[in-house]
This record gives structure tokens, sequence and C-alpha cells, in this order.
């Protein structure tokens, strides 16, 4: 079985994004049931009597109301009456399902942008809401697309390890395993890149590659989900 998971932002008129837009530093995190939506929005600056009643304007705007909050030292957790994705124009997750595709929430809105996690059954579904999207007047940038051959389904809709591991050679599981035990990551540092070479036998600039290449396919294939996370 072939399927397709790809990480994609788009850019549109709605009072969610015009709100991060206007607001850089705040994350707002959408989740929906369809019966309720639940909302965090992350800013340290939620305390304040003007970004509270800003907030208050942005839900009026959608007709939606407020029958829970939470407010934390930097977030603040929304759930509205009712569900408000098809108010948002244009329909976002709507159109999204109409293409066969599964959303994997939440909907992400920072710095104007909205960010979507999707997995797709077929290259058609793809372009055909790629296409729609565009109809709709969206600026669609696609930042992840790889194919997935799985028997199941199930494991990505987690960080799998196979996933996460399997680029990985045999070497630079080995030193990034050396970096880990011997404190590398610590901080204040345990040991240099020169005292863990020295403790394998291996020359200091060989450890020092393989450790990077290692740490840089690790943060290549996590990079998709670190910009679905709220700061």
């Amino acid at each position: 079985m072939t399927y397709y998971e790809l990480t994609f932002k788009l850019q549109h008129e709605c009072p969610y994004n015009d709100f991060s837009r206007e607001h850089p530093s705040t994350v707002i995190s959408h989740w929906c049931n369809w019966s309720r939506d639940v909302l965090e929005i992350a800013d340290s600056h939620l305390r304040d009597t003007k970004s509270r009643r800003e907030i208050r304007g942005m839900f009026k705007t959608i007709g939606s109301k407020i029958i829970r909050q939470s407010l934390a030292s930097s977030s603040l957790q929304i759930v509205l009456q009712h569900c408000a994705c098809d108010r948002l124009p244009p329909p976002t997750l709507p159109t999204i399902e109409k293409y066969n595709c599964l959303n994997l929430q939440p909907m992400v809105y920072t710095g104007g942008w909205e960010w979507y996690r999707v997995m797709a059954f077929s290259d058609q579904d793809i372009k055909k809401l790629f296409k729609d999207l565009e109809r709709r007047h969206c600026d669609v940038e696609v930042t992840s697309r790889k194919s997935v051959s799985e028997e199941s389904v199930h494991n990505s809709l987690l960080i799998s390890a196979g996933s996460l591991l399997s680029a990985l050679t045999e070497k630079q599981a080995r030193a990034l395993i050396a970096a880990i035990d011997n404190g590398y990551y610590n901080l204040p540092r345990s040991a240099s890149a020169m005292e863990i070479a020295k403790r394998l036998g291996v020359p200091r600039t060989s450890f020092v590659d393989h450790l990077r290449k290692a740490q840089n396919k690790l943060i290549q294939t996590v990079g998709p989900y670190v910009r679905l996370k709220p700061a």
C-alpha cells in the first residue's frame, strides 16, 4: 500500500490567520470534531486587556461563543459552543476531506500562515485538492511531501522509531549513542568531541562527521512535526 504524507501551509483571509498576522508571536492550535472546536492560543501577552479583547472580537467575527476557557501563564485554552470550520473562508478542512484526504490535527495558525499535515491515498487527490484551494484564492506552499509504502496506516499517525531512525547508518547511530552516553549533549557538556573520539579509538574528524550527519538526518525527519508544535 502506498500513500502520501505531506505538510503544507496556506495563506488566505480568515479571522485566525488575520490575528496571527497582526500578532507574529502568537501560535493558534485548532482541533475540531465537527461538534466543538478546541483552540489553544499561545502568547506571552495574553494577560493584557487589549489582547483578550481582540481575542473575543476574533470569535465574535465568526459568530462563535466561548463555553469554556482556561488561562495558563502563556497560553489560553478555549472550547467553542459549535464547530466553526465552515465559517472560515474558504472552508479549508471540508475541502481537504472532500478529496479523501485525512487531516492530522491540530491545524496551526502562526505568522499569517495556516499549517496542515495531511495523509492522501492518491496523487490525483492531492492535485485536485491544491487546484481547489488555489481556485479559492489561497496561496499554498508545500513544505514536505513523501510517499510511504506501509502495510498499516496506523504507524504513520505517530512518528515511528522506524521512520525516525531508518536513514541512519550503523556508524552514524554509534556516534550518536556515544555522544549521548558520554554527556556530549549535557549542559554543561561532560565530554568534548575529541575526548569521545579518543574513547572510541577513531579520528576526531570521523566522529564529528558521523555525528553531524546523524543529527542532520534526525532534524530533517522531525522538521515537519516541529513546525506544527506551538512555540
